[in-house]
């Protein structure tokens, strides 16, 4: 893994006291400058850009892919620091704000708890926890990172989150058994926080569009999320030019299955085409991999 001076600041015990007084703000502006040096000068980062520019550049000017480009570099880059810099600056509340609590406030009062879907790979979904527990929600993600101590020394050692990484990848019995974590959580009136990946493949009411390009949800998610009988709440997190992380929360979707998974997938359809550069998926895309 490569070692940033940012991360070495925010990481390093002699050093911290010093990087919390960089606001994150500073922080965004100075990463667009040596973003846009490194788009002009190194050839890394035109190899970094090339999938986003080839799915996306027949939909844009000149002009216009040229700015989106430099803002997904920024955004690939930025998506790897901020999870070690959380913990310096979790403090502050004017970088990140969310739009929609009433929603998800609302959602809560019944007692089922609440399940936020995002997007897989797009956006800065991973600061959703973290950023909901800071307000005093009791917070679960669900998702197939590897269970080791990497999240203390990423998120700090003292992150407020109960992190649950399940993966929904295995067999029939292992799956049962995230269910049952799905339920225990949202029994306790939690707030589950998962992203339904999705695949080249699938059911028609499930279809995620974008461009010339289609992919569909993996319908089994929508399948769980009912038999959860939780209010399920789109959730993005998308960043803006200033520098703030703005967490979109939307109303809940309807019960009815078919419903549910045509009314996300076209909110996430939306983000897709209105955000492309906050995506990570697309080399995925463009290489028409089976899975995103």
């Amino acid at each position: 893994m490569k070692l940033t001076l940012m991360r070495f600041m925010h990481t390093t015990p002699g050093l911290r006291s010093v990087s919390r007084r960089i606001h994150p703000r500073w922080f965004f502006r100075f990463t667009h400058c040596s973003v846009t040096l490194a788009d002009l000068f190194w050839p890394h980062a035109g190899r970094l850009a090339y999938p986003f520019r080839q799915v996306v550049g027949g939909y844009l000017d000149k002009k216009h892919l040229r700015i989106r480009s430099r803002r997904h570099l920024l955004f690939l880059r930025l998506f790897k620091e901020l999870e070690f810099t959380w913990s310096n600056w979790q403090e502050r509340v004017d970088w990140i704000s969310i739009e929609g609590e009433t929603h998800l406030a609302n959602a809560l009062k019944a007692g089922k708890g609440a399940i936020l879907a995002s997007c897989h790979n797009f956006g800065f979904s991973k600061l959703v926890a973290p950023a909901l527990s800071r307000r005093g929600y009791k917070v679960q993600r669900g998702g197939g990172g590897k269970k080791d101590n990497r999240r203390v020394t990423r998120w700090g050692k003292d992150y407020q989150i109960a992190w649950e990484y399940l993966d929904y990848r295995g067999d029939y019995w292992h799956r049962l058994q995230s269910l049952k974590t799905f339920q225990a959580a949202l029994a306790e009136n939690r707030v589950l926080h998962v992203s339904p990946p999705a695949y080249i493949e699938g059911k028609e009411e499930a279809a995620v569009q974008f461009f010339d390009r289609k992919y569909f949800l993996d319908s089994r998610w929508f399948r769980v999320f009912q038999m959860c009988h939780a209010p399920v709440l789109p959730c993005f997190a998308i960043a803006k030019t200033d520098g703030r992380i703005i967490i979109m929360i939307h109303p809940a979707l309807p019960a009815d299955i078919k419903l549910m998974a045509e009314g996300f997938a076209r909110i996430q359809s939306d983000y897709l085409t209105k955000f492309p550069e906050l995506g990570r998926l697309w080399k995925a895309v463009y290489l028409n991999r089976r899975r995103w």
